[in-house]
This record gives C-alpha cells, sequence and structure tokens, in this order.
C-alpha cells in the first residue's frame, strides 16, 4: 500500500492509478482527493501517457465515498472551501485532456461514485454497485452528484436515487449508461479497461483531446455553439500534421504513429 493511498503504475502510453486504502473501503477524504487530481494532471502533463486507467485496490470497492470523520462536526462556513476543493479536483480529473477510465471494482458510493461520472467513461466488475446515499445520513451529495448523474441517467432517475439511495448493480449501471460495457468477471476487469486504455492509445492524442473538450464544452453549452466549436476544433484537426500521418497510415495500409506534445 502506498503511503499516501495513491499508487501510480506506468507501462508506455498507459497509466494506472489506484487508490490505495483498501482497509476503508478506498474511502476518500480531502488530502487523497487532492493526490488523486495531482497525480492523474502529473501524468498527464508528461506528454507521454495516453489514456489513464482508474480504480481501487482490492474487489470490495472502487471508493465507498468521503470519509466522514472529516465531515463530522464541521459548520458550513468550514464545511464549504472542503466541498469546492473537492468538486475542483473531481472537474479536473472531467477536464483532463488524456482520457481517464474508471475500472470500477465494487463499491462506488458518495463520492466515489462522484468520481466515476467525472470520468470519460467507466467499465465495471459484476461486483460494482452504484449508489449516492448521502440523504439517508441527512446529508447530500457534494462533488457533483446532483448534476452529473442527471446528465447520464436522467433527472427522473437521478432524483429516485438520489432520495431513496436506491443502488445500481453493475447490470442495472450498464443499461442506463454509467458504463460502457457489459459487466466483466472481476479477474477480467482491469485486463478489459487496459484493453480499451490501449485502443484509446492508438488514436490521434491531439484529436483525442478536442473530442473530450468539445463534449466537455458541448454539454453546458447550446447546441449552436457546440457546433460552432466542433467546427473550430474540426478544421484544426484536418489542417494538423496528426491527421496527414493519420490519413496517410490509412492510404498506405499500414498502423499511424502518432506523436504527442507535452
Amino acid at each position: 500500500m502506498s503511503e499516501d493511498y495513491v499508487a501510480v503504475g506506468r507501462d508506455g502510453a498507459i497509466a494506472t492509478v489506484r487508490i490505495d486504502r483498501p482497509n476503508a473501503y478506498n474511502a476518500l477524504n480531502a488530502a487523497i482527493l487532492r493526490r488523486l487530481g495531482d497525480a492523474i494532471a502529473a501524468l498527464a502533463e508528461t506528454g507521454e501517457v495516453r489514456a489513464i486507467v482508474l480504480t481501487g485496490t482490492g474487489d470490495k470497492a472502487f471508493s465507498a465515498g468521503a470519509d466522514l470523520d472529516e465531515l463530522a462536526g464541521l459548520s458550513a462556513d468550514e464545511a464549504t472551501p472542503l466541498m469546492r476543493a473537492g468538486q475542483e479536483v473531481i472537474r479536473s480529473i472531467e477536464q483532463c485532456p488524456v482520457p481517464v477510465i474508471a475500472a470500477v471494482n465494487g463499491l462506488a458510493l458518495g463520492g466515489g461514485f462522484e468520481l466515476v461520472l467525472a470520468c470519460s467513461f467507466a467499465v465495471a466488475s459484476t461486483r460494482a454497485a452504484f449508489a449516492l446515499p448521502e440523504a439517508g445520513l441527512g446529508l447530500i451529495p457534494g462533488y457533483g452528484g446532483t448534476q452529473r448523474l442527471a446528465r447520464v441517467v436522467g433527472p427522473a432517475v437521478a432524483r429516485h436515487a438520489m432520495l431513496t439511495g436506491h443502488r445500481f448493480d453493475a447490470e442495472r449501471a450498464y443499461h442506463l449508461g454509467i458504463t460502457v460495457l457489459p459487466p466483466a468477471e472481476p479477474s477480467d476487469l482491469i485486463p478489459a479497461a487496459l484493453e480499451m486504455a490501449s485502443e484509446v492509445a492508438r488514436r490521434g492524442p491531439d484529436a483525442c483531446r478536442a473530442i473530450l473538450n468539445a463534449v466537455d464544452v458541448g454539454l453546458d453549452s447550446t447546441l449552436d455553439i457546440g457546433l460552432a466549436l466542433e467546427t473550430q476544433l474540426a478544421a484544426m484537426a484536418i489542417g494538423g500534421t496528426e491527421s496527414t500521418e493519420g490519413v496517410a497510415a490509412f492510404r498506405q495500409r499500414r498502423t499511424p504513429k502518432f506523436e504527442v506534445k507535452a
């Protein structure tokens, strides 16, 4: 187990980041969230990493959510900067220019589920379960859950999940679009996530960055604004060196050699 509860590994262009606190169901506190954000940002800044897999240590939990010991007894004024800092970290992961793939190996509750929702997309094992149970503690989701879950599953399903604490099992999560593949056997989860990361890493890194940017901005814009940004980014891609290599490789029936620029 890493000393700071965040473990990072690299294999060429693919990195793995693990929440490494299995004895506490990989619960998140402010320091662990900050380290997660710093680790993912540092990997993206290398200019060499093209995909990041985010998971939890063990097979019980991706993350069971916020460390309640850190929140107990705080006043509203004291809690505000803590919530804001957590939201900023999760938003930075959502805006990471390198795709971040959540591999959900067990429970993803509260802040753990909110972290999954901020990733580029997610895959899950058959042991995974997702929930925002905060209302049962007299709390509400504070790391973006009230906003992101409704955008994925629709407002009615999101309201029901948050007001009742209802858990989505892995199969239901797949059908709702929370994850992008049918649930995998636990032993197959990380290999499946790494294979998906490898597939992403073979694409043009500038193109992937532009896609992430267009989707992120478009979600909070009108269709016309989103289309205008898409036109700009698509034109830049057409005129860029990456597309020159990609089209040439396609015509020559070879694998393109894309370079990552820091």
